[in-house]
Order: C-alpha cells, then sequence, then structure tokens
C-alpha cells in the first residue's frame, strides 16, 4: 500500500512536471497570468506553426510594460513585425487545419503596443544556421484590445 501511495505520487509529480503544471503552451510558463486563451496547434514535432490568443484584463495587461524582454513599438519596427504575421499567416492558410480561425490584422499592430521576438536566427542547426524565419515566436501585445498574440513558426 505505502509503495503504491509513492509510486503515485511519483507518477503525478512527472506528470505535472511534464505538461507545465496545466499550461498549454510552455513557452507562455513566465508570461504574466491571463484570463482566457485561444490556442491553435499545428502538428508535428518539429515542424509546425502555432497560433494564440491571450486574454487580459486592465491591470494584468499592464505587467508588460516593465518586463524586460518587451520594447514598445515604434514605427520603424511595424515592418519587421509584420513580416513574422505575414509568414505564419502564409503558412496557417496553406497547411493547417485551423485556418479559419486566424483572425490577425496586420492593421492592429501600431506604435505604442508591446513586442518580444524570440528567433533562432544566426543560431546553427546541422550544417547550416536558422535564417530568419526558420524558427521564431513572436508575442504581440495589443494594448487597446488587451490581447497577447503568440506565433510559433518552426518551418
Amino acid at each position: 500500500m505505502k509503495k503504491g501511495l509513492i509510486f503515485l505520487g511519483l507518477l503525478s509529480f512527472i506528470l505535472l512536471f511534464l505538461t507545465g503544471c496545466g499550461e498549454k503552451n510552455p513557452k507562455m510558463r513566465d508570461m504574466p497570468k491571463y484570463d482566457t486563451s485561444e490556442c491553435y496547434f499545428g502538428e508535428g514535432f518539429q515542424d509546425h506553426t502555432d497560433y494564440c490568443k491571450y486574454f487580459y484584463n486592465e491591470n494584468s495587461i499592464k505587467k508588460f510594460e516593465t518586463d524586460n524582454r518587451f520594447k514598445t513599438v515604434i514605427p520603424e519596427d511595424i515592418e519587421n513585425i509584420k513580416s513574422y504575421f505575414k509568414r505564419v499567416e502564409q503558412f496557417v492558410k496553406e497547411y493547417t487545419a485551423y485556418h479559419e480561425h486566424y483572425d490577425f490584422n496586420l492593421s492592429q499592430i501600431k506604435e505604442g503596443d508591446y513586442c518580444y521576438i524570440d528567433s533562432k536566427e544566426g543560431q546553427p542547426i546541422g550544417t547550416g544556421v536558422y535564417e530568419k524565419y526558420d524558427n521564431y515566436n513572436v508575442y504581440y501585445i495589443d494594448m487597446e484590445k488587451q490581447i497577447l498574440y503568440f506565433i510559433h513558426n518552426n518551418i
């Protein structure tokens, strides 16, 4: 009986560790707590495209203003940020089953919002290096709508 309880305890710990305590997107573990979310994950272990929306409230969205990873969007950033979303939109429309749920509009990208781009560009892979659009995560905060848009592309 005692061994059974120890086994169940260890199994529970391992499952919580592997699943990130319930967080479906491990890339959101160290972000401020959101109220609700909509997530669409691409198929595949390595090569896939993901799209999520995380809904915040008036108080919790403000935490991004002091998060050192996030940069305030200035006019010079807009085309670069758009380029990542254009790439994801292309893959979502052509290769995913959730394309009807992709509703990000490029005109939402505006000065005063916040953005964090986590890119593997320039890092070694196989015999070459990652290019700009090979493997990245973009976290875009629409402050007016209080939504964090998350895109991941690894194609």
